[in-house]
């Protein structure tokens, strides 16, 4: 067990974030000790998680073959931005509908009911498609979904419909969220050995959580900012173009190193592994046979 590494990881994580958001609440922000002591201490956590993980661990808990795998890294990126726009969605989104729009809990209900069917329909529909599009293809119609999730809540005046503007925000985070996260499932399996599929998932679940945390803390950092000046409806709306900025750079990632193969019965990684290391056997034991001694004829 690497516990060392996990309680760096997981201290350190928690004391950037915390420290960040506190930033916003605190009268004198950075120039609180507080503040900027967590946020030493976090950053420094986790300078020490990379290095007990690459240099001290024997078994470590984040190796660093899953992070230099075939565009892991950029693929996070761009997934970390767009899973975090879906907390600005969900909890602003939420608060513009009640405080500005004067929508009552039950007018917000409905409008997050076509959430789960569309997302049911979607999830059907894409199990027949996912072996005849490259998922580079879905990948982008993904970041654009994400995209088309924030602007129409960004555009949204206070006196505007439900159906007119949040819906076609519902439906449209439906696509960003549930075929990236499909997607992600079919490149782990298709480009990860077995031993190391489920920790790969694990890290795509976990960038999910921690880009909503994280997304969430900088928005609240604007929308505390804006809002003596602003006011909430204004504050609200710089959260909203916040996101729609997000989405945007996720997409572009996504469009550049979005590279995923389609779903398909190929070979997986570990299929692949096997087959090349028997071929550099019989390669060896070819070159064995050529290189023997020659015989009297």
């Amino acid at each position: 067990m690497d516990n060392t590494g996990a309680i760096a990881i997981v201290s350190g994580l928690t004391l950037v974030v915390f420290s960040i958001l506190q930033s916003a609440h605190v009268p004198s922000g950075w120039r609180t000790a507080y503040i900027p002591t967590c946020f030493g201490l976090g950053v420094l956590s986790l300078l020490a998680a990379v290095y007990i993980e690459t240099r001290v661990a024997t078994h470590p808990l984040l190796p660093a073959s899953i992070f230099t795998t075939s565009n892991m890294s950029r693929l996070l990126l761009a997934l970390f931005l767009l899973y975090g726009t879906w907390g600005i969605f969900s909890v602003y989104g939420t608060l513009y509908f009640q405080n500005i729009m004067s929508a009552s809990p039950l007018q917000v209900v409905a409008c997050y009911v076509p959430l789960g069917v569309s997302g049911l329909i979607f999830s059907i529909i894409e199990g027949f498609i996912l072996h005849l599009i490259p998922g580079r293809v879905l990948l982008i119609i993904s970041g654009f979904g994400a995209v088309g999730s924030q602007l129409p809540i960004a555009l949204i005046p206070s006196e505007g419909s439900c159906w007119t503007w949040v819906f076609p925000a519902v439906i449209f985070s439906t696509i960003g969220i549930d075929l990236s996260a499909i997607l992600m499932t079919v490149f782990v399996t298709t480009t990860f050995p077995t031993a190391q599929q489920g920790l790969a998932g694990s890290v795509i679940d976990s960038v999910l959580q921690f880009g909503v945390a994280f997304v969430l803390t900088l928005t609240d950092i604007i929308q505390s900012a804006t809002v003596d000046k602003a006011g909430f409806a204004r504050s609200y709306k710089n959260t909203f173009w916040f996101g729609v900025g997000a989405t945007a750079v996720s997409l572009l990632i996504l469009a550049i190193w979005g590279k995923v193969p389609k779903a398909s019965s190929d070979l997986t990684a570990d299929e692949r592994a096997e087959l090349m290391e028997e071929a550099i056997a019989e390669q060896r034991r070819y070159q064995g046979s050529s290189d023997g001694p020659l015989r009297d004829t």
